[in-house]
């Protein structure tokens, strides 16, 4: 028996420890004012109504069916959030059958989860809505059956969660204003019989979506309370703790609001705008203070035709909106912090090996965006390179504008001091008060190397010059070293230190002596000493432009014999 007991146990909190979402939003900085839509082609408009007064990052409501899950087309709508700031909330959907919405199958959760896993959200949480108001008949195939909803919606939310515990699950919402007849179920009716079907379902989910609309006929008072009204979100969630349910749950309200006389057709039975607008402001001054809602997404900002033209934010055929619009973009609100996987990496590694001290360098690399957010310096991105006890001098280049699944160049300059030793070298991001660490090294600061170069200067017996200059190019082709009046002896020269090179990387070497066609290698420029050797000089730059050219042999004619030959022999 005991064993028994204890294998429930175990599995009892195997099972708990996946049910949350990676991320509580209440636990950071959260703009809580957001709005619904119906037209992904709206987006573009939204943050000048929501990220407004201070705020940024809000929340968007959305509805994807079940016949529009192309992969191309909402992660283009994704991407566009995320350059935005807009964090969708996804009520799924499956597709008209006549004047009602299909019920959705068991069978059909595989393809959702895995349709939205292909998706990089804008942010971590993937916020779910698992279909809507399934206490009316028209949502749910014609059919009133509470305890079927609770048996697909526990199917959905278990198999999301095995795919991602990034998952933010939340349950349809429900009309609470609906009565008990054939075409509806009163809500508290609906919910009773839901949690006696599945309790599990309530232990799963991770927040609690509510309609709380400001009933009756969608004009009540701003004021009133209970089941049923713009505070009916308090009514559900006491309703929950009669049935049982211990467990804390945000809020999100994915629709409100009132209708208003405005739209298609004129209808002075239903509140003025600019009454629509004096309750958003008391409702934002007072029960929309609650700190237990995370999202409130009022319906709906833009609907131009029969049925819900009165709910409309945007006036009819117009560019312009109504009272509630600019009321709702004037409520003051914060800058939201949602928290995103940041995830960079470099095709090679930015910190070399070994450097060369009292050098100075400049480290290009490619950096490829692995995760949710943007690379921009704009939203306080900063690039830090820490060397510990080396007193470096450090100037980092403005950071490219970098989406997901996008590279761009990163430039850092470095100036390393006359000091040797081993140091650990560490590259990061710092965005929001977060370290994104990137590379972290041993680097080796070493004393300058040498190199010796061998080579003849035509068929002379003795390959002797001066006034040599050597020029020594990185993989960029830019100059990162100049020697200049070196003398040659018996054909070898001696590049004396070496600074601002990477040791154990190819270098182009290019050699000038007066009167002769220059010469280049490509090689290793090793830590201590390397030996270079260079074909023949031969002796054809006469006029001392560094290439063979008709001025050459015309300048031959002004030269004596005897000078034209010490060059070869």
């Amino acid at each position: 028996m005991f064993k028994i007991i204890l294998i429930y146990f175990l599995l009892l909190f195997s099972f708990q420890s996946t049910i949350y979402a990676v991320s509580d939003p209440l636990s950071v900085s959260n703009n809580k004012y957001g709005i619904h839509i119906v037209d992904p082609n709206d987006l573009i408009d939204i943050p000048t109504l929501v990220n407004t007064s201070k705020g940024d990052w809000s929340y968007v409501t959305l509805v994807i069916q079940d016949t529009d899950r192309d992969i191309g087309k909402w992660q283009g709508i994704f991407d566009q959030m995320r350059r935005l700031h807009l964090i969708p909330i996804v009520r799924l959907a499956t597709h008209p059958e006549g004047s009602s919405w299909g019920k959705p199958s068991i069978k059909d959760a595989a393809s959702w989860v895995e349709f939205l896993s292909k998706l990089n959200w804008p942010i971590e949480n993937r916020y779910i809505v698992l279909f809507n108001e399934p206490n009316h008949a028209k949502e749910w195939g014609n059919t009133l059956n509470p305890e079927e909803y609770a048996d697909i919606a526990l199917t959905y939310a278990q198999s999301f969660k095995a795919s991602s515990n990034d998952f933010f699950i939340l349950p349809a919402g429900l009309d609470g204003s609906a009565s008990s007849n054939n075409d509806s179920l009163d809500e508290s009716e609906f919910l009773r019989r839901m949690y006696a079907a599945k309790p599990e379902l309530f232990t799963l989910i991770d927040g609690w979506t509510s309609h709380s609309y400001p009933n009756p006929g969608f004009s009540g008072s701003p004021y009133a309370s209970g089941k049923g009204t713009i505070r009916g979100f308090e009514w559900e969630l006491h309703y929950l703790r009669q049935l049982g349910l211990q467990k804390t749950l945000p809020v999100f309200i994915t629709e409100t609001g009132w209708e208003h006389s405005e739209g298609k057709n004129l209808n002075t039975r239903l509140n003025s705008p600019q009454t629509v607008g004096d309750y958003m402001k008391i409702s934002a001054d007072s029960l929309w203070k609650d700190p237990r809602i995370v999202a409130i997404t009022p319906f709906v900002f833009n609907y131009q035709d029969i049925p819900f033209d009165h709910f409309s934010w945007k006036k009819y055929q117009s560019t312009d909106y109504y009272d509630q619009y600019y009321v709702y973009q004037s409520i003051p609100k914060v800058k939201g912090e949602p928290k995103q996987l940041e995830r960079f990496s470099f095709e090679n590694s930015l910190i070399p090996d070994s450097l060369v001290s009292n050098a100075s360098y400049t480290f290009k690399a490619s950096i490829a965006n692995e995760g949710q957010s943007i690379l921009d310096e704009k939203d306080g991105f900063e690039l830090l390179l820490d060397t510990g006890s080396l007193q470096t001098t450090v100037f980092a280049e403005p950071l490219p504008y970098v989406q997901p699944k996008q590279t761009g160049a990163i430039i850092l300059h470095v100036k390393i001091p006359p000091k040797l030793g081993t140091y650990i070298f560490s590259l990061s991001l710092r965005h929001t008060n977060q370290v994104i660490p990137l590379e972290s090294k041993e680097v080796a600061i070493i004393p300058p190397p040498k190199a010796t170069l061998y080579t003849r200067l035509g068929w002379k017996k003795v390959s002797d010059a001066k006034n040599v200059t050597i020029l020594v190019y990185n993989k960029e082709h830019e100059v990162v070293g100049i020697f200049q009046d070196l003398v040659m002896s018996k054909g070898l020269i001696q590049i004396p230190a070496i600074e601002s090179i990477i040791p154990e990387q190819k270098y182009r070497i290019v050699v000038l002596v007066p009167f002769y066609l220059p010469r280049q290698t490509i090689v290793t420029l090793h830590k201590v000493t390397t030996d270079i050797k260079l074909k023949r000089f031969l002796p054809f730059d006469f006029n001392r432009d560094g290439k063979l050219s008709l001025h050459d042999f015309i300048t031959v004619l002004y030269q004596k014999p005897a000078s034209i030959l010490r060059l070869f022999i």
